[in-house]
Order: structure tokens, then sequence, then C-alpha cells
């Protein structure tokens, strides 16, 4: 394989490796002629110990993942945090630099091409992470806000036999509860009742409805009930999300990402379970308020160079291919 980098990763790049954390790298190559030529080049190849279902990597694991340069800087342009951070990383985390290592500094040199406000890879994570846990509670409330509602009609009438009183239910109500359209057959568009991301089609009886959201509210009381207790938290996932949080503010304010963190303490506490699952809850919900707060003064592009992306690309791939 003809790498151009190999950076070394995970909590180490980030400063919040533990006595027990694995060894992460992460890489860049380039395809050779024939795999180029016939579309067979892989978008990342990864290494890693085969492990049992839910086995957790220990301290003696090393993974790797080695994208080409095209995915790449796909996922750049994408903002994706992977790419991201890889972009950022100190030289002294190069740990391979090959006879092309001049493209990935070519990459740095031309970065504010690829740099845009798109953060949503970030937001998206540390949302999804918050949500796992009920952020604030809203979701409990909306589940079962929505459940108290449907009990007042009758279990095998559908929802579209009530919709007047259903729009009024949902005009009332946050972002949680609200319609939406998913494409059906002959690809007409469909609207649904949508309660916290599941959705209901207004031909579904009550009974069905109530059951699948007693089924939501019993998963989200049982988290909230972990959470108060501080267990069954993943602590090292809420530390994720509350670093993406920080980079993605950092990037959209300054244009740069600093590693390792300079708020690893912080980040090493929530891992390490030290700080209490309430207070990191806070930390991501002003997290996420502060990132949307950022995105809106930012001065970084509002969109990438996707053609600057595309020419260095083929640059790249068409001399291989010329010389090969």
């Amino acid at each position: 394989m003809n790498k151009i980098i190999e950076i070394k990763f995970g909590s180490y790049l980030y400063g919040t490796n533990t006595p027990e954390s694995d060894l992460d790298f992460k890489g860049i190559y380039l395809p050779d002629a024939r795999q180029i030529v016939l579309g067979r080049s892989s978008k990342n190849i990864s290494t890693s110990r085969p492990k049992q279902t839910f086995e957790k990597n220990t301290k003696d694991d090393v993974d790797r993942e080695i994208f080409s340069l095209k995915e790449y800087l796909k996922l750049l342009c994408e903002g994706q945090t992977v790419a991201l951070d890889m972009l950022f990383s100190p030289e002294s985390f190069h740990v391979f630099k090959g006879e092309r290592y001049d493209l990935f500094q070519k990459i740095i040199e031309n970065k504010d091409k690829l740099l845009c406000k798109n953060v949503a890879a970030f937001y998206h994570y540390a949302l999804r992470q918050a949500a796992k846990y009920g952020l604030k509670g809203s979701r409990v409330r909306a589940t079962k806000d929505a459940i108290d509602f449907f009990s007042q009609f009758d279990v095998n009438a559908k929802l579209i036999e009530f919709k007047d009183q259903l729009d009024k239910f949902v005009a009332r109500n946050d972002e949680h509860i609200l319609y939406v359209e998913i494409l059906g057959p002959q690809q007409k568009l469909v609207p649904h009742l949508q309660v916290c991301q599941r959705k209901f089609p207004f031909t579904v009886i009550v009974k069905e409805v109530v059951r699948a959201l007693n089924k939501i509210y019993d998963a989200y009381g049982q988290r909230a009930l972990l959470a108060e207790k501080n267990e069954g938290v993943d602590q090292k996932a809420c530390s994720h999300a509350v670093r993406v949080n920080l980079e993605a503010k950092e990037l959209l304010l300054t244009g740069h990402i600093t590693f390792p963190c300079p708020e690893r303490q912080l980040l090493l506490d929530i891992k390490t379970g030290k700080m209490p699952y309430k207070e990191v809850e806070k930390l991501i919900e002003n997290g996420l308020h502060e990132l949307e707060e950022a995105q809106k003064v930012s001065t970084l592009r509002a969109e990438p160079d996707l053609q600057w992306a595309e020419d260095f690309v083929y640059d790249v791939y068409s001399d291989i291919v010329k010389k090969g």
C-alpha cells in the first residue's frame, strides 16, 4: 500500500488516554493505476483484532483505518470529525510519512478552501448522545404527553378519524411531536405523525401507536433513572460528545482545532466517571447552544470548494495512471 501518511489517533491525539487505552491510527493511501482505472480502490481499509459481539478493545489492541485520498477529501468536505481531526493533528503525531507526504501538506496549505460552517457531523453526534439519555427530559415529557393524548380515543380508531384534534395537539407541541412526509409507493410523499423520531401513518390505529410509545417511554424512563444514579451511562461516549462540541466551536470561531485538547482534564473526568451525569448533561446542552451561536458568527465559507478537491484528486490519480 502506497501510504501518504499515518497518524497516531484517538485518545492519544485528544490527550485523554489512560493506562487502559488502546492504540488507534488513521491514514491516507494512494491506490495504484489498475485500481483507479478499474474503479476497485477501497474507500477505506481497516485492520483490528477479531472480537466477540459487545467485546471492547483492551490496552493491547491496535486499530488502523486507512482512507483513499479521494475518500479522505470527500469526508473532509463533508465536515466529518475524523477527517478534520486528522487535518489538524500536530506533526509530532504523524508516525509515518510516505514518499507523497507532500500531498497531505498541500491539503493543509489549502485548508481554507475546504473548511466551512458545516459542522453537522459534530452537532448530530453530540445531539444523539444527549438524546440517548433524554436531554432536559424533553423527549420523556413529549412521549408521555402523546400517550395521554391518545388515551382519550377508541383503541381501534385510526389517526385520520380524529385528525382535527391531532392537528391541534401537534400545533401546541415542540420539535419532538410534528408532521413529516415520507416517500411512499409511486414515489409520492405520504404524511406521518412523528413522536421522538418514531413515525406513524394516519392509517394506523391508536392501540398500535400507544404500544410503541409506551416502549419508548419505558426505555427513556430506565435511562433517566440510571443517569440519575450515575449508572448505565456510557461515560466515554459522553466525553466524546463534549469534545466534539468544543472542537466544532473552536473551528467555527478560529478556523483551527487544537490537539491535544485544551480541556483534556475535563474530558478525562467525564470519561472516568468522576463527573456526575447531570453535570455532563448540562455541558452537552450548553455546548449545543454555543455551537449554534458560533455558527451564526463564523467567518468560515458557507460551502467547501468542491471543484478544488475534485481537481486535486484528478491531477494526482491521472498522474498515477499515466506513470502506471
